[in-house]
C-alpha cells in the first residue's frame, strides 16, 4: 500500500505535459472561435458586396426608365430581370446569383406612407418558385419606391452551425436582404 500511495504521490507532483494538456483543452474552442469568426466575415462580406450593388442598381433604376431590347431594337422599360441582372453582374460574391436573388420593387403610398410587410420575396429552392409572388412596380415621375432583394447562399462551413441570426430555407441556405429606397426622377 504505500508503495501504491508513493506512486501516486509522484504522478500528482510530476509536471512534465502539463502544456500538452492544455493545449488539449484549449484547441477546441480556439478552433470553433475561429470558425465563428471567419464564417461570420465571409457572410458579412458577402452581405455588403450585395448593398453596394443594389445601390449602383437603383442607380441604374433612377437614371434609365427604359433600355433597349437587344431581339426587337425597341425601347422597352427596365424589369425586375435587368435589375437583377445588373446586380448578379456587379458582384461574384454570391455565387449562382441569376438563380437565387430576388427583386422586388414596390410603390409606396405617400399619403400615408405605409410600407410593405417586412417579409422578402425569396427563391424556394426545392421548386424554384418565388414565395410570397414578385412584385415589380416601378411607378411614375416622383414617386417613392422601395427596392428589396433577397438571395439565398450556402454557409461556407455548414457544419458550423454559424451564420450569424439570418433566416434559413428548408436546405439550409441562408437568407441575405438588403433594401433601398428611391425616387423616380421627373423626365
Amino acid at each position: 500500500m504505500p508503495r501504491l500511495l508513493q506512486t501516486l504521490r509522484d504522478f500528482a507532483r510530476d509536471e512534465r505535459a502539463t502544456s500538452t494538456l492544455e493545449f488539449v483543452i484549449m484547441f477546441p474552442v480556439v478552433i470553433t472561435l475561429f470558425i465563428a469568426v471567419f464564417e461570420t466575415g465571409i457572410i458579412l462580406s458577402r452581405q455588403v458586396l450585395m448593398e453596394r450593388s443594389l445601390d449602383e442598381a437603383v442607380r441604374l433604376l433612377r437614371l434609365v426608365r427604359t433600355i433597349v431590347d437587344p431581339v426587337t431594337g425597341q425601347p422597352r422599360p427596365l424589369t425586375a430581370d435587368d435589375i437583377a441582372q445588373a446586380i448578379c453582374d456587379n458582384t461574384r460574391a454570391i455565387p449562382n446569383c441569376d438563380q437565387v436573388l430576388v427583386v422586388q420593387l414596390t410603390r409606396i403610398d405617400q399619403t400615408n406612407y405605409d410600407v410593405p410587410t417586412p417579409d422578402i420575396a425569396c427563391v424556394n429552392r426545392g421548386d424554384l418558385s418565388i414565395q410570397p409572388s414578385n412584385q415589380f412596380q416601378q411607378g411614375t415621375d416622383n414617386e417613392l419606391i422601395l427596392i428589396r432583394t433577397c438571395a439565398i447562399i450556402d454557409p461556407l462551413l455548414p457544419f458550423s452551425g454559424f451564420g450569424l441570426n439570418l433566416a434559413r430555407d428548408d436546405t439550409g441556405g441562408l437568407h441575405m436582404t438588403a433594401a433601398s429606397v428611391l425616387v423616380n426622377e421627373p423626365q
